[in-house]
């Protein structure tokens, strides 16, 4: 009887539920669509009801294609950093707050400026954590403006976790999902950490390594997945670590581009070093790597598909898109498009700052325009790595994507142009449930660790090459495009600040 490793991806534009064999072979895979929540300006919710059902729906469509008992282990990966408060009987308190939601911008200030580097390293190993996206803001924000929730609320979890809950019944998180809470040095939350934030050390779940057992599926999750009770389910981690454990970039100088809703770039280092702009992690007992995530990336393009191309009424041509983008040459002949359109993540970790399209001039129409959406995610790609090279003293030697842009050949070449390196395409765009499913590979015993099943598992499609004729063009827009951020900063300061 073949073996079969499920994985399942909790997203923010959907659930993905995928079966591999040990080749990592795709076998059969399910893509359930999830709505997004936008009340209020820089807020973004969405409703953990709608995770678990999408999850129900998606992990019942691959088992109904395969026999049930050949699938040996489900592991985990999903969307960070969030908030999902859960009660006393395992239910969601309201809507949860995902990862792009920016409200604790006065929050995010307080501890800017209480909060100094040095106890931030002595709490939760990080430097920084003044910043609206990043848990502790969010926990303050919660304790403020939903005193009510959090008095019901008995554990927080993140989306994946709280799947993990609904299948298992057992409330726990993975050590890089507990980033900025948690200390990995001491393997413990600081009580004098929660005392500052004044948040209750208890609402914080128990930290597993990322392959860890979480538990086992039980009957009432069994009849509504389809997996036969008692299928171990593996605790997992952050959809980006997944992405980048699938694309291989626990591999000292390899790279993985997440081409998803925004991008997430890896790059593999030799020892965990880092600054204020990334972060280093692991997801085995070796193989770290610096990840850092934008705040943008095909939710850019799907943006501007809506916003500029009415013809299509609100939705997005992307054939039309690439069309018209390849009728102009590379560099958008001086246009130069900022993706900063929800604030920017790494590496500049701004909530303020804006986007924009820079270089206007009577020559650019549309196309011009289309193709510097597309120029602009590539170099905000660049602009991660070039850091990331000098904060782990490495030459990055290879590149992965992954995600749904991944699937535009044209994006692909733009990104080796300016990247001027050659770019690997995964055999298949489901990285998260890949990712997931080679941890769960680990933990069931399949693999001794994690390098061996990337090796086993790890399949690319094609290999887009760098065109040297566009070299240099790109190379003058991107030195012009790193150039702009501090020019623009302060225009978006209020006065004092």
């Amino acid at each position: 009887m073949r073996k079969i490793i499920a994985g399942l991806d909790i997203g923010t534009s959907s659930v993905k539920a995928a079966l591999f064999d040990l080749e990592g072979h795709l076998l059969v895979c399910s893509d359930v669509v999830i709505p997004l929540h936008t009340p209020f300006p820089g807020w973004a919710e969405q409703d953990p009801q709608d995770w678990w059902s999408a999850a129900c729906q998606s992990l019942k469509q691959v088992m109904a294609k395969i026999e049930s008992k050949e699938v040996v282990s489900l592991g985990l990966s999903g969307q960070c950093p969030g908030h999902v408060m859960v009660d006393a009987s395992g239910n969601a308190i309201g809507r949860a707050i995902i990862w792009r939601d920016q409200r604790a911008q006065e929050e995010a200030r307080w501890l800017a400026g209480s909060i100094s580097k040095e106890k931030a390293q002595s709490w939760v190993a990080e430097d920084f954590l003044g910043e609206a996206t990043l848990p502790p803001a969010r926990l303050l924000w919660l304790k403020r403006h939903a005193p009510e929730n959090l008095e019901k609320c008995r554990v927080i979890l993140q989306a994946k976790d709280f799947i993990g809950l609904k299948l298992t019944g057992v409330a726990a998180t993975d050590i890089n999902s507990a980033f900025c809470l948690y200390n990995p040095r001491t393997k413990k939350y600081e009580p004098d950490f929660f005392s500052a934030l004044e948040v209750p050390i208890s609402l914080m779940p128990r930290v597993l390594q990322p392959m860890d057992l979480l538990g086992k599926i039980n009957q009432s999750s069994s009849l509504a997945t389809g997996l036969p009770e008692g299928t171990a389910v593996v605790c997992g981690t952050i959809d980006a670590y997944c992405d980048n454990l699938a694309g291989g970039g626990i591999i000292p100088g390899c790279a993985v581009d997440v081409a998803g809703t925004s991008e997430a770039i890896s790059l593999g280092i030799n020892k965990p070093e880092q600054d204020d702009s990334s972060y280093v992690a692991r997801v085995g007992l070796n193989g770290y790597f610096l990840c850092g995530p934008t705040q943008a990336g095909c939710d850019t393009l799907r943006w501007f598909g809506q916003g500029f191309y009415p013809e299509f009424g609100g939705l997005v041509n992307y054939a039309k898109l690439e069309q018209d983008a390849a009728e102009i040459p590379a560099g958008s002949e001086g246009l130069i498009f900022l993706p900063y359109l929800n604030g920017e993540r790494a590496p500049i970790w701004d909530a303020q700052i804006r986007g924009g399209f820079i270089g206007l001039t009577l020559v650019h129409d549309r196309a011009h325009c289309t193709r510097a959406v597309y120029e602009g995610v590539g170099y905000a790609v660049r602009h991660i790595l070039d850091v990331f090279e000098q904060i782990g003293d490495i030459k990055t030697t290879s590149i992965t994507t992954c995600g749904g842009g991944s699937k535009s050949n044209f994006w692909n070449q733009i990104k080796a142009d300016i990247l001027q390196l050659p770019i690997s395409v995964m055999e298949v765009s489901q990285t998260g449930c890949l990712g997931a499913a080679m941890l769960a590979s680990v933990e069931s015993g399949l693999f001794p660790d994690v390098m061996n099943a990337n090796k086993k598992m790890m399949r690319f499609k094609t290999t887009c090459q760098p065109n040297l004729e566009n070299a240099s063009k790109y190379e003058d827009a991107y030195q012009q495009y790193r150039s702009l951020y501090p020019i623009l900063k302060p225009l978006f300061r209020k006065p004092g600040e």
